[in-house]
This record gives C-alpha cells, structure tokens and sequence, in this order.
C-alpha cells in the first residue's frame, strides 16, 4: 500500500488483509526476520493510521532489528513552546514521510511527533499520544515532546501523564516558569476532575489540591524546593518497593554516563524485581559500560605518564570487560533465541576468542535475517578459512559477494576471496575479484599488488 488511510479500514476485506498481514509480521518478528516482519507492519501503520497495536508492533520491530543502538548522551535540552507545528505537507503525507525515517531510525524523535501531529490532525487522537509517548520513550527529557505529550494528555483529562511530563521538564530546565505555573494549573484540575471540590470557591480548591495532590513533595519542610534526584529519593523512602522508581534513577545516571551508580540502583532494581531478566540485561549492560568507561580512561592516562602499574591495571580491566560483553552477550542469547543480530554479536565475540566452531552456529543461526545474511557470509568464510576448511570459506566468500552491496563489508569480501583464490591457484577468480575490487576501490589494502601477481601467474 502507497498511500495512508485517514480513517480506519471500513470494508471487510481490507480488514482481514491488514489482520492477516499483522499476524504474519509478528509471526516473522518472533523468529528474528525483522525486515521481512517490517514489510508487513509498515503496510498496516499505513493501511490504518487509527490502530494503536499496528503502530507499537511496527516499532518494537524496529527497535528489535537494530539492537538498541540508540545514540546515548546527555539529555536533550531542546527549547521549544510546546506548541504543534504548522504541517509543511498534507497529514496523509506527513504521515507516511515520518514512518518512512522511523524505518531506519525507530528513535527518532522529530519524526516520531510529526507522525503524532499528522495523526491528530485525521482525527487519531489516541494513537498520536502514542507516538508522543514513544518520543519520550527515546527522549525522556526532551522539552518539546514532553510539551506536546503533556498537552494531548491534559486534552483527554489524563492528569497524572501530563503531570509526570511536566516534572520531566522541570528535571531539564529547572525554573522554567511556563512549566511551574501548568504544573500547578494541572494539579487544580486534577482535584476538580475527581470531583471532590466541583463546588467550591477557588481558593479552597487550590489549597485542597496542594494537600492531596502532592505539591508539597516537591519541597522540603522548609518549603525549600527539592532538586530532582532529592524528589525521587523521597518518593523511594515513601514506597521502597516500587521498581520504578530505581528504574528512574537507574536510567538517569546511565545517560549521564556515571555508570557506578546507575549500577546501584539497578542491582536494587533486579532485587526487588525477583532478578528479571530484563532489568539482569540492563544491570549487565551498565557493568560493561562502566568497564568499557575505565578502559578508556586508563589508555588516556597510560599515553600521558607512561608508568608499568597503568599499563598492568589497563590489561586487567580490558579482560574484565571482555568477560561482562560476552556475559552479556550469552544473556541475551539466552532471553532472546530469536534474535538474528545477538547471535551475530556472540558469533564475533567468539571468534575474537578463537572459539571457532562455536562462532560458526552462531553465524549460521544469525543468517537467516535477511539484512544480515552477506555480514554472516562474510563472517562464516572467515571461520572456515581458520580452521583450514579452505574450500568451504571459498564458497562463502563467493556468496558474501553476491549477497552484499556495495560497502567495507563488500571490499572486505572481494578481496578475501581473491587472496584465497590466489592460494588455491585459481588465478582466473582470482583476478575477477581482484578487478571488481579495484573498480570500488583500487587503493584497498595490497590490491596493486596482488593483481600483479595474478598477471604474473597466468602469463607464465
């Protein structure tokens, strides 16, 4: 389907095909082929704009098939008035142009709230919240998603979700005046909402919504206003049992980088939570951060004082974190058995161990994704080749290259089957790959070279 819908499927058929075509998604998203599974997705986000579950499947697809690689960082201090854009483009249009960037890029948050504004403007109330909400997801601090979240959710009477994306955006820009004075707006409604007070004067309402709508937990017995971390500090000291809160701290130190603590609250959280394999996953995560971190930091100073301690210490930590990356690696393998790009992650790992038949079923298992498939190839002629199965990493040199666009990936392939075509005396595929190479790439590595070689050899 090329074009958006603006209302939901009404003919019967159309029903069932976006059902069939959900259904055979996630069918194809359980084992690990996530393009595929994105062909199908995309068809029904567009097919009907108005489904709150096409467009969550059609992400956490996404999110699957790249692994989390979303860029972390500081917070995004973005300004902005909360206030929708002007549509340079028709909704219908919008719409599609958005869901095409979040293909490559399902964290994108510009493209994520254009979605949600072309959804509004058809008439998606609800599933443009959604994408507000995915926004923060990929942004938790970022001023104008949690802006325009907060004004859809303050629309439908959903007081606590504006309320929380109003102290998100305190947390980043504390003092913003706009923010403190709707943070209070939003608690008088809030009280009116639940009609306890509908009928009485404004000052009573205000004053029963400060006591019973917690405004004063966001300062101290002094009155003096809390920091953010203090605010969250005092919510776990109210309620040590609820995970979320260490979740939210856990995740806040993590995207400041400062691992160490992140890794506390984590450790709390994965207590709490009976040792979840998620929250296992996040806290194995943060560990490898924290080593890769340190790693980092003693090369640094090994370059500035050249001292044999640092050096020693350097050599230790590197093995420590080579050890939580394959943890953690052999984790998500465990919880994840569908999941084409962390069998392909293991496989390298084990293959930078020497452990090459074990590298070799998981590259194997990981080339049924489509888009890896070449990468896999690659990597299974690599293996072969060192374990002296000569001929049969020919054979995947040779499907690489055929399965691979142009790129390093497809450099790398070109020249790796030449040089072992060269070893095996196969100097007519030899000199095919070499000329294919040297029309990318003429300078790649000793390529000059080795065609000389191969002209050499079959001129003789």
């Amino acid at each position: 389907m090329s074009t958006v819908s603006n209302e939901s499927p009404q003919n019967l058929a159309d029903r069932e095909k976006l059902q069939q075509l959900f259904a055979h998604g996630n069918k194809q998203m359980s084992i690990g082929s996530h393009d595929y599974a994105n062909e199908m997705f995309i068809q029904c986000v567009l097919g009907d704009p108005s489904n709150p579950i096409y467009f969550k499947s059609f992400l956490a697809n996404l999110k699957k098939k790249y692994g989390d690689k979303k860029k972390k960082g500081v917070f995004s201090l973005l300004t902005g008035s909360g206030k929708k854009t002007i549509l340079s483009k028709k909704p219908d249009q919008m719409f599609k142009s958005s869901i095409e960037t979040l293909k490559s890029d399902p964290w994108n948050v510009s493209a994520l709230l254009s979605a949600g504004e072309a959804c509004e403007e058809l008439g998606h109330h609800n599933v443009a919240i959604e994408y507000y909400k995915a926004a923060i997801d990929s942004e938790p601090f970022h001023l104008d998603a949690n802006r325009i979240c907060g004004a859809a959710l303050r629309e439908i009477a959903d007081y606590d979700g504006a309320l929380a994306c109003v102290h998100r955006i305190l947390k980043a820009k504390p003092g913003d005046q706009d923010a403190e004075k709707l943070r209070k707006d939003l608690t008088v409604e809030k009280t009116i909402h639940k009609g306890k007070y509908a009928t009485g004067d404004s000052a009573q309402v205000r004053d029963a919504a400060s006591k019973s709508t917690g405004i004063d937990e966001d300062v101290d017995v002094m009155g003096r206003p809390l920091t953010y971390l203090e605010q969250v500090e005092k919510r776990i000291k109210k309620n040590p049992n609820d995970i979320a809160n260490y979740l939210e701290l856990a995740q806040y130190f993590y995207q400041q980088a400062d691992y160490e603590k992140s890794e506390q609250y984590y450790l709390q959280a994965v207590q709490l939570s009976k040792n979840s394999p998620d929250l296992i996953e996040r806290l194995l995560d943060t560990q490898k951060q924290k080593l890769h971190a340190k790693v980092l930091a003693l090369k640094e100073e090994f370059e500035k004082i050249k001292k044999e301690s640092i050096k020693t210490e350097f050599y230790k930590t590197k093995e420590e974190y080579d050890s939580k990356n394959l943890e953690l690696a052999q984790h998500r393998i465990q919880h994840h058995p569908n999941h084409a790009g962390y069998h392909f992650e293991y496989g390298v790992l084990l293959q930078q161990r020497k452990q090459i038949k074990e590298a070799i079923a998981e590259f194997q298992q990981a080339k049924a994704e489509v888009t890896r498939k070449g990468e896999c190839l690659l990597a299974l002629g690599q293996c072969f080749q060192m374990i002296k199965q000569t001929k049969l990493a020919m054979a995947h040199y040779q499907d690489a290259v055929a399965s691979l666009s142009d790129g390093e990936h497809k450099k790398k392939a070109l020249y790796l089957a030449a040089k072992l075509a060269f070893e095996l005396e196969d100097y007519e595929k030899s000199e095919e790959y070499g000329l294919q190479l040297a029309a990318i790439d003429f300078s790649y590595k000793d390529l000059g070279e080795l065609l000389d070689k191969v002209a050499e050899k079959r001129h003789n």
